[in-house]
């Protein structure tokens, strides 16, 4: 009988340690998901800096391209208007 007993106790403590290992790896991961959870937080925060950025230079862009279009057309416009005035000069300075 004094096998059994050791028996007993000795699967009692195998029983407890397992319990011990299983709430320690409960806390474990808990602790994991909450390391998961912040820097998922931490990542989408950045993503969406990233996206304010790329949103901003984006419509600073097109700012740009609207700019050097409406300069180039003023240009193209004032070329006749200027050609027309060398010509005129050139005929006034001739007399």
């Amino acid at each position: 009988m004094a096998g059994s007993d050791i028996t007993v106790e000795i699967l009692k403590d195998i029983r407890d340690d397992m319990r011990g290992v299983r709430t320690e790896l409960r806390e474990e991961l808990g602790s994991v998901r909450t390391e998961i959870h912040q820097l998922r937080t931490d990542t989408n925060e950045r993503f969406e800096t990233v996206e304010t950025v790329l949103r901003d230079l984006a419509e600073q862009q097109r700012f740009v391209v609207r700019y050097t279009k409406a300069v180039a057309e003023r240009d193209s416009r004032l070329d006749g208007r200027v050609s027309s005035l060398e010509s005129r000069v050139d005929k006034l300075e001739s007399k």
